[in-house]
């Protein structure tokens, strides 16, 4: 790459401050979004999650065999 080339891809990516903020302003919720959003994660935080015995046996099973083959 020519040193043009890179004093011309600098000079394109350039951030400004003013452009930080105003893309964090638009990143802001509104009241009733922000509400929304504590709902939401109220919700999921109840969510628990308990996986069938056959999921955990299977999950031992392969377990057990990738240390007696790595022991091999």
């Amino acid at each position: 790459m020519s040193n043009f080339t890179l004093s011309v891809l600098s000079t394109l990516c350039l951030v400004t401050k003013s452009d930080i903020k105003h893309h964090q302003e638009e990143l802001s919720l509104t009241q009733e979004e922000q509400a929304c959003f504590e709902d939401t994660k109220a919700a999921l935080n109840t969510v628990h999650y308990a996986p069938r015995v056959a999921t955990l046996q299977l999950i031992f099973d392969y377990a057990a065999n990738k240390q007696t083959a790595e022991e091999k």
